[in-house]
């Protein structure tokens, strides 16, 4: 186990000279919930075509690595479970809205 040293450390003042300047420019650091749902929804169809062609491989027997095709099984099923929960998440929060009183 590697112990890092304290004074290689970022000091306090720098970090807060960090979160100042990020507040400085505003949102522009900050991602959106459509760019973060955007990026799920892109990161579940690149894993999905990963996994369908690993699929493929096995089924015609060429499958040289059976362990890459079992992480890309898990990264897909991953990315199923992200975007499912960023959706369900997203509806619940359209009807918590639908229902405020105004």
């Amino acid at each position: 186990m590697f112990i890092v040293p304290i004074s290689s450390l970022p000091s306090i003042q720098e970090i807060g000279q960090k979160d100042n300047q990020t507040t400085a420019e505003g949102n522009l650091g900050k991602p959106s919930f459509s760019n973060i749902m955007e990026e799920a929804m892109d990161a579940l169809q690149k894993s999905q075509e990963a996994a369908a062609q690993d699929a493929y491989d096995l089924a015609m027997g060429d499958v040289s690595n059976l362990h890459s095709l079992m992480i890309n099984s898990a990264m897909e099923a991953t990315a199923v479970e992200t975007a499912v929960q960023l959706t369900s998440r997203a509806v619940s929060a359209y009807k918590e809205i639908m229902q405020m009183q105004i």
